[in-house]
């Protein structure tokens, strides 16, 4: 069953008129095409982008029919170039001032939340989710699902290896071809990160990337040696996805709210 992103943000609005929601869609109202230039993902000028370099024939960040229910979904496809090892989605919350606008007054807790579903059988190692970035060129902070359905999480930096080496097992999994909501919740003042999957907190630590946010994206890893290329291609799914600047005191029971609007698809 589909939930009402609408009505949703409605009750969230409602419970704090000083959370800042600054973008939310479940996607269905998108075009099956690519999803540069579409609504808010157009790209330089409109503060969204959309990269990664796939193998021929495999587009990446797709809008398509949802594999497991109702509507419509972004197909995320992983990087052939395994020394980037990445492609995402993502506003940039820092240059356009949309950060600065719903952050304005205490919101200082940047919350994303985001369905992710992983296909079994994946011809290559590789992991899709959340990552927040501190600037263009930093990452501060990750929540994604592995290609067995382990969760993760990313402590600081992006380049593969210091991905690697800042990414620890949750020690929670998750079961392949579901959808599966994942949030993250971090204090962009104090670095204090929390993630949870499908409502329930999995992962408690800090970030030592604070003071600013350039971008909360929908990410595709390619968790393979660095320095090689691939001709084959990982894919997942994303779905209702929503950006948030939150006030710190009674944030834990606002943001579960937003949890909510990532809740459609469930057996």
């Amino acid at each position: 069953m589909k939930f009402s992103l609408a009505a949703t943000a409605a009750v969230v609005l409602c419970a704090s008129s000083h959370a800042g929601v600054i973008y939310q869609t479940d996607f269905d109202n998108y075009i099956s095409s690519a999803l540069s230039g579409q609504t808010a993902w157009i790209g330089t000028g409109g503060s969204w982008a959309v990269s990664g370099s796939v193998n021929a024939g495999q587009t990446s960040n797709l809008v398509t029919s949802n594999p497991a229910g109702t509507g419509k979904s972004v197909r995320i496809t992983t990087e052939k170039y395994l020394s980037s090892g990445r492609t995402k989605a993502y506003l940039d919350l820092l240059n356009s001032g949309k950060w600065a606008s719903a952050s304005a007054g205490g919101n200082n807790i940047l919350s994303t939340s985001l369905d992710v579903y992983v296909q079994s059988l994946n011809p290559l190692a590789c992991s899709f989710g959340i990552l927040n970035w501190q600037s263009s060129s930093q990452a501060s902070s990750g929540l994604m699902i592995d290609y067995t359905g382990k969760v993760w999480y990313a402590i600081d930096g992006y380049s593969q290896t210091a991905l690697f080496n800042n990414r620890t097992n949750t020690s929670t999994t998750v079961s392949l071809n579901a959808w599966h909501n994942l949030r993250l919740d971090m204090n962009i003042t104090t670095g204090a990160c929390v993630g949870y999957v499908d409502g329930v907190q999995v992962a408690s630590f800090s970030s030592t990337k604070t003071g600013s946010v350039f971008a909360s994206m929908i990410m595709s890893t390619t968790d393979a040696p660095s320095g090689t290329t691939t001709a084959l291609n990982g894919y997942g799914f994303a779905d209702n996805f929503s950006v948030s600047a939150v006030p710190t005191p009674g944030a834990a029971a606002l943001v579960g709210l937003a949890g909510l609007m990532a809740r459609r698809r469930r057996a």
